[in-house]
């Protein structure tokens, strides 16, 4: 993860499943909730950029 200073707080309502499935996950990764959030976004927008760049989208 990237250790910038982390910025304003911005609250999102996710669906219970969802909130759940990646409490599971930060819970397996040894992270906190906002941790694994940050990881998950970095990655989704990591792999957008790549689709953009090879001419695809995500």
């Amino acid at each position: 993860m990237n250790h910038e200073k982390l910025g304003t707080p911005v609250a999102v309502r996710l669906p219970e499943s969802l909130s759940s499935q990646i409490r599971r996950q930060a819970a397996a990764n040894r992270r906190s909730l906002n941790s694994e959030i940050i990881v998950c976004l970095e990655k989704a927008v990591a792999s957008t950029t790549e689709g953009e760049s090879n001419g695809t989208r995500a």
